[in-house]
């Protein structure tokens, strides 16, 4: 590394930083460029070899450019095409097994952190589900400054705490860890007001004072759940995802778990995210007007879907800038390869969120009642797990998937009384929530829209008729 080779690296406050920003000061040449962002011409600070760092304030490492380079040479890694398929393959040859594209979207989430708009994400499914397994395997592959781990706290705990929380994810084990109201009021004014800001009254010599505590964010949030809604006012804050408990699977966790496991070398991956935590800058996404155009306006959570998407496709071309373009601001331009894996990951569960696309396992539940109760007109959560070759506990929770979303009832309201499970509403068709790559494409490309020939599958799905007021069908 040349002298001028510095990294971009924000820290997290004047106490605490990323270990990244000593390994960058031991790597430094002679001469030092600190920019605490408030340097005048003329002002900058010069620090000696043998100099003891001093405690620091908060402050921005800056390239500074000379006449030689000023770029840091990025990590092999950082010049994969497909990072997150290198990433899936290496997590799966270590013994955890399927969940390829829920093991995707974690890494993606953590990485969306560097941005002012975090997403945020919830691992549900059964108990014994692997849920917490996956989450720790995934959050390995990332430095321990880029996350906070809890199992649970008090209700106050996340306002007093004095644990940075710029730019890094929370995790909370198990989200009954914070189910009490105002844990969930905290958690959800840090995800969405991007902080903390609370009043409280302490005892002073003149008696009692009002003090100001300050969480500054943004902060992300990743819990795991067996529930199958969190508390109302955040499950529309978080994508979730729900693990698979069908037999097959449990049978391949076994054998995995019978096999000697391969411990990661995770130190390369540590590397790739510092060296994205100092690259990050702006990221413009060319084709995010064609494809709020061609997102139909199905359920008004959608308001924070869409944006959650957005941030996916910047964080994945983030991730893979060293294969990107950049405007003349020197902005990395997404390509419609970042919103191709981004759909592949994330399509089914954003349409399952807004309950335009049933689940692979509802259907197949579905599918089984109505088999079980053609002769009896009724049936029991025992028999339908049987059926399915799950236990009561996996059955009990798609039974009440299904419930949930009216394709089931159940006629006793008992307690303590075996379940009577009957049909309910017919399953509707799926409808296309994000257009594929080649219609976003074709649409990116039109001056009018839709433009094309065909009729895009969201055109069919759900047509402009069915819910715009100045359409013919609409209006009449």
């Amino acid at each position: 590394m040349t002298p001028a080779q510095l990294a971009f690296m924000q820290t997290h406050d004047g106490r605490r930083h990323d270990e990244s920003y000593f390994e960058a000061l031991k790597a430094l040449g002679d001469e030092h460029h600190v920019d605490d962002g408030h340097v005048e011409d003329g002002d900058e600070h010069q620090l000696d070899h043998g100099d003891e760092v001093p405690e620091p304030k908060p402050l921005r490492l800056v390239n500074t450019p000379d006449e030689r380079t000023a770029t840091v040479q990025p990590p092999a890694l950082a010049g994969e095409e497909r990072i997150l398929d290198r990433f899936a393959d290496e997590v799966l040859r270590i013994g955890v097994v399927g969940e390829r594209h829920i093991l995707q979207l974690t890494y993606l989430v953590v990485v969306t952190r560097h941005f002012d708009r975090v997403v945020n994400l919830a691992l549900k499914g059964p108990s014994a589900g692997g849920k917490s397994f996956l989450l720790e395997t995934v959050l390995r592959y990332f430095p321990e400054s880029a996350y906070y781990v809890l199992s649970g706290m008090s209700e106050h705990a996340l306002v007093y705490d004095d644990e940075p929380l710029v730019h890094r994810m929370l995790v909370i084990y198990e989200a009954a860890g914070m189910a009490g109201d105002m844990q969930t009021y905290f958690i959800r004014s840090l995800l969405s007001e991007g902080r903390i800001r609370y009043v409280t009254v302490i005892k002073a010599k003149n008696g009692p004072e009002k003090k100001l505590i300050d969480r500054p964010g943004p902060t992300g949030l990743l819990t795991t759940t067996t529930a199958i809604h969190l508390h109302p006012e955040n499950e529309t804050r978080l994508i979730s995802a729900t693990v698979t408990d069908a037999p097959h699977q449990t049978a391949a966790i076994m054998l995995a778990q019978a096999g000697l496991a391969a411990e990661p070398d995770v130190r390369r991956w540590h590397e790739l995210d510092r060296w994205v935590s100092r690259n990050v800058g702006p990221v413009t996404i060319p084709f995010a007007t064609a494809l709020a155009r061609a997102v139909p306006p199905v359920a008004v959570r959608l308001r924070r879907d869409f944006p959650a998407v957005l941030a996916l496709i910047r964080a994945h071309a983030l991730l893979h800038q060293v294969h990107r373009d950049r405007d003349d601001d020197g902005a990395i331009l997404a390509s419609l390869e970042d919103y191709g894996v981004v759909r592949e990951i994330v399509a089914q569960l954003i349409g399952e969120a807004v309950e335009r696309t049933i689940p692979a396992t509802v259907r197949e539940t579905i599918a089984k009642v109505a088999d079980l109760t053609l002769a009896g007109g009724e049936t029991t959560v025992q028999q339908i797990g049987n059926t399915l070759g799950l236990d009561k506990s996996a059955a009990s929770r798609r039974v009440r998937v299904a419930i949930d979303r009216r394709y089931l009832k159940n006629l006793e309201d008992k307690r303590g009384r075996p379940s009577r499970i009957v049909l309910g509403d017919p399953l509707p068709e799926d409808v296309t929530i994000l257009p594929t790559v080649e219609d976003l494409e074709r649409l990116h490309g039109c001056s009018a829209f839709p433009g094309g020939e065909a009729e895009m599958a969201v055109e069919v799905d759900y047509p402009a008729s069915a819910w715009d007021v100045d359409e013919p069908e609409a209006a009449s």
